[in-house]
């Protein structure tokens, strides 16, 4: 992961995700871990470190608890999934 950007690179970029967190949660840091294994580049939004972060978490996702991962589908509304066990085993089920 590379702090500067935000980014996990891996070999697989899914499109329309990106997880919202914040580094001391120990939640976020097991999901970070699981697409780090899983190779995934996902975009890495630190609710902490950006203020526009924060609001738009809270504005979307009705609420500021992460880890939250927003997916953008192409047909459908965008979702907001919290839960760090959930957010792993979407990511393991279609990445």
């Amino acid at each position: 992961m590379s702090s500067e950007t935000g980014q996990l690179q891996g070999d697989q970029s899914p499109a329309g995700l990106a997880l919202y967190y914040y580094p001391t949660c120990p939640y976020a840091a097991m999901v970070v871990r699981a697409i780090e294994d899983m190779g995934l580049d996902i975009e890495l939004r630190n609710i902490f470190a950006d203020p526009r972060w924060r609001q738009e978490l809270i504005e979307g996702g009705g609420r500021r608890t992460v880890p939250c991962l927003r997916i953008e589908h192409e047909d459908t509304p965008i979702e907001w999934m919290y839960e760090s066990y959930d957010i792993i085993d979407y990511l393991k089920e279609y990445y």
